[in-house]
């Protein structure tokens, strides 16, 4: 006996492996998290050593602040500098990269538990219909 209910229901081998996805993305979500979590707090570091130089070295050293200045390459303060922008420029998209991963994932568990709680409603109703039916027409002969 095929309910309407069976044919909306999905299938739940589909929603197991929705549930396997969900638990990756749900991984690399936090693992980018963590990653860039622990390299903010490198970057703090950074940050002390950068202001840790006077005024003086740090304003002298940022006036050849460009990529094509081979004289500021060795100095400590312009590389410094760098290092600390180019972890700034990525740490913040990275982290808004895992926690959207993370929050994708938990989405998906949701939807595949939804999806396997589904499917046990079909399962019963397709095991226990003709039972049920029986059941009330010998109620109703009695």
């Amino acid at each position: 006996m095929k309910s309407t209910f069976a044919k909306i229901v999905p299938d739940p081998q589909r929603a197991m492996t929705m549930g396997t996805m969900g638990r990756v993305m749900m991984v690399i979500g936090t693992a980018l998290i963590g990653v860039f979590f622990v390299a903010t707090l490198v970057l703090s570091s950074w940050n002390s050593q950068y202001w840790a130089f006077d005024k003086q070295t740090r304003d002298s050293a940022k006036v050849g602040d460009t990529f094509s200045n081979s004289l500021a390459k060795n100095v400590a303060p312009v590389e410094t500098w760098r290092d600390i922008e180019i972890l700034r420029a990525w740490s913040g998209g990275a982290q808004f990269l895992g926690m959207g991963l993370l929050l994708f994932g938990i989405g998906i568990q949701l939807a595949s538990i939804l999806g396997m709680l589904a499917a046990q409603a079909k399962f019963m109703t397709e095991e226990l219909g003709p039972d049920i039916k029986l059941a009330q027409e010998h109620k109703r002969s009695a």
